[in-house]
């Protein structure tokens, strides 16, 4: 298969040039080409029909309105779903492209580890990996420590919000962002409290997200396999996240020290999913998309440091195992068609 190949090749260079700018270029290219021209995945034929309909049918002010006013641009300019998907394929690469572009000490090597461990899977739930994109442009001003960043990065979450509305949850890390460290200890308690509340409230809150939308919350219910394997990898990625980053010293070096503790602290925050996983396992899309972000920095602390062997092996062990789960158990529906289901490729 001539895309597999492709893809292949430049993988493996990238291991040679890890700070290639070149070969970033080069991958973040042969992405859009496989997402944009895809004929076919998981979700294609939804987002193909929601697209396909009316626009006077289409529902503006309401839940991910967003999303329709994208839409309706597009058709009011008389462009096909295909045309809509190539644009919004580029725009959404386009935007992750910038914060690896700005942040990573070895962009072709964080390229390659996103192609193969996250993009087979985010390609495929294209709303979210778009709200995801706009995200981190509010982190982006986090990061860089721009005037007002707080406000900025509400924007740019509420923005993301009418696209997919659990782009949401991201506001609890305006609790993320100051010079110390959160207390891991505190924070859990609260949400073992929150989760005994959420337990014992249970139908109640079903029956008020039923409200939105019951086939939805029915659809995305999630059962305590699900929760347990959820929150388990929760609590795998932060401890993973806290080893690396304290192993090396890293929050020891003033280049850098500021964004090292607020990424460390949105992964504290993020053990509020485990209260959201007892009702909707779907949010365990929020753990995806924060693990592109720790990739970035965990990638920059592993090579810039020369970190032991040992710490590389966990992380990529940690890698193949989102792998496993998220696209492996599902490879007949997002990573096979990624690559021969392809207009321009085949």
């Amino acid at each position: 298969m001539l895309a597999f190949l492709i893809s292949l090749i430049f993988s493996v260079a990238s291991f040679f040039y890890k700070k290639s700018k070149v070969l970033l270029v080069i991958v973040f290219v042969l992405m859009w080409l496989l997402f944009g021209f895809n004929f076919w995945n998981a979700d294609y034929p939804m987002y193909q029909r929601l697209y396909n309909v009316p626009i006077d049918e289409l529902v503006f002010f309401k839940f991910e309105g967003g999303y329709c006013f994208l839409m309706y641009f597009f058709k009011a300019l008389d462009l096909n779903f295909q045309q809509f998907l190539i644009s919004i394929s580029g725009i959404i690469l386009l935007l992750v492209f910038r914060f690896f572009f700005v942040f990573s000490h070895f962009p072709a090597l964080l390229a390659v580890c996103f192609f193969w461990f996250f993009f087979p899977f985010e390609y495929v739930i294209l709303r979210n990996f778009l709200a995801f994109a706009i995200v981190l442009q509010g982190l982006h001003c986090v990061l860089k420590n721009e005037r007002h960043y707080k406000l900025k990065f509400i924007f740019f979450v509420i923005l993301a919000s009418t696209i997919h509305i659990s782009s949401i949850f991201y506001l609890i890390f305006l609790l993320a962002f100051r010079e110390k460290e959160l207390k891991i200890k505190t924070i859990s308690l609260i949400v073992v409290c929150l989760l005994l509340l959420v337990s014992i409230s249970h139908h109640f809150i079903f029956y008020i997200l039923s409200l939105y939308s019951k086939e939805k919350v029915l659809f995305y219910a999630t059962g305590f396999p699900l929760f347990f394997l959820y929150s388990s990898l929760l609590i795998i990625n932060l401890i993973l996240v806290f080893y690396i980053f304290k192993s090396v010293n890293c929050t020891q070096i003033e280049e850098g020290k500021r964004n090292n503790i607020l990424i460390l602290n949105c992964n504290i925050l993020m053990l509020f999913l485990i209260v959201v996983f007892y009702e909707l396992g779907v949010f365990v899309r929020i753990l995806f998309n924060i693990s592109i972000v720790n990739a970035v920095f965990i990638i920059n602390i592993l090579f810039v440091n020369n970190s032991k062997i040992k710490l590389k092996l966990a992380y990529f062990c940690y890698l193949l195992i989102l792998f496993f789960i998220f696209i492996f158990l599902v490879k007949e529906i997002t990573l096979f068609p990624l690559f021969k289901n392809n207009f321009l490729l085949n």
